[in-house]
């Protein structure tokens, strides 16, 4: 079976769609955990404060390691 151009470009296009769909949802699904209409909505503030801390001590542990 030959595939023509049209097919594999009509392949890419459906692999990149389904690909940016993956991608809104998942980050559709990461607002949702800070958006004010979830009754189990996060704090933000706390959150970015963990991140904040988090990447600090990944950037030291990348110090040590350049010791």
């Amino acid at each position: 079976m030959n595939i023509t151009q049209e097919q594999l470009d009509q392949d890419n296009t459906r692999t990149e769609l389904l690909n940016d769909l993956v991608a809104t949802s998942t980050v559709m699904d990461e607002m949702w955990r800070y958006h004010p209409d979830n009754p189990k909505k996060k704090d933000i503030i706390k959150e970015y404060k963990i991140l904040k801390q988090i990447f600090t001590n990944i950037e030291h542990e990348l110090e040590e390691l350049n010791k």
